[in-house]
């Protein structure tokens, strides 16, 4: 018997498929789960000509959100902050309707395509509606302080508010209720088109905290503002002109 092939055959085997079992293969490398960063969301998106509700929202790096929203029936100012979670882009905040006292919890889910399209759903208590946004190309450009110097006004419920905004961005006015103003509009760190705002209303004495955003319209005509108090019981949206 010639027993050093059979041996050689047998170790030549083992070798190659491993004593006692059959060929194994090899384990597949599973696909990642994409990971989402709130940055993705950061952008100034607005809703297409003819949308049943007009969408002018602020979305910043940390996934802090602002939106003025408006239709045939009212005007709101929402207020929230995205997370991700798992998959998906989630934010709650507070809905204020414009011209009253109304504050209502909203939520938020959303998809991005970064620097393109945000879509999603806002819920509250009583209805769901969907939104559909482009990015503007504008948030790409950073601020300037000196671009938002000059003298503004606007409607602000029964009366009408006069500021001045200084180079430096030092905010000053008046409102023709018999209020005064003084703020100051900041740089942000991401150095994009949207600045931030801090304005105290001093109405005979009693004293409002206003913080915000504000950027400028495309023709650099109107500076617009979103604000809440400082406990967010209240929204203020302001469009100044020159």
């Amino acid at each position: 018997m010639n027993t050093s092939h059979t041996l050689c055959a047998s170790v030549l085997a083992c070798l190659m498929v491993g004593c006692g079992g059959s060929p194994s293969e090899p384990t597949p490398t599973p696909t990642p789960t994409p990971t989402l960063a709130l940055s993705s969301l950061q952008g100034i998106w607005r809703s297409p000509a003819g949308a049943a509700s007009t969408w002018s929202a602020i979305v910043l790096p940390d996934g802090k959100a602002w939106a003025l929203i408006s239709n045939a029936d009212s005007s709101r100012v929402i207020k929230a902050s995205f997370a991700v979670q798992g998959s998906a882009y989630l934010a709650s905040g507070n809905s204020f309707t414009l011209g009253s006292t109304s504050r209502s919890s909203s939520s938020l889910s959303a998809s991005v395509v970064a620097q393109t399209s945000l879509t999603g759903i806002i819920s509250s208590a009583t209805q769901s509606e969907n939104f559909s946004l482009a990015y503007q190309v504008r948030y790409a450009s950073p601020a300037a302080l000196r671009d938002f110097a000059g003298d503004w006004h606007a409607t602000l419920g029964p009366g009408r508010v006069n500021w001045s905004i200084s180079d430096a961005g030092l905010i000053s006015g008046t409102r023709s209720t018999g209020c005064s103003y003084a703020g100051l509009l900041s740089l942000r760190a991401e150095q994009k088109a949207v600045v931030d705002v801090a304005v105290t209303e001093d109405c005979a004495g009693v004293l409002t905290q206003l913080k915000g955003v504000a950027v400028l319209s495309e023709d650099k005509l109107n500076v617009n503002m979103l604000l809440t108090n400082s406990d967010d019981s209240a929204a203020v949206a302001l469009n100044l002109a020159h």
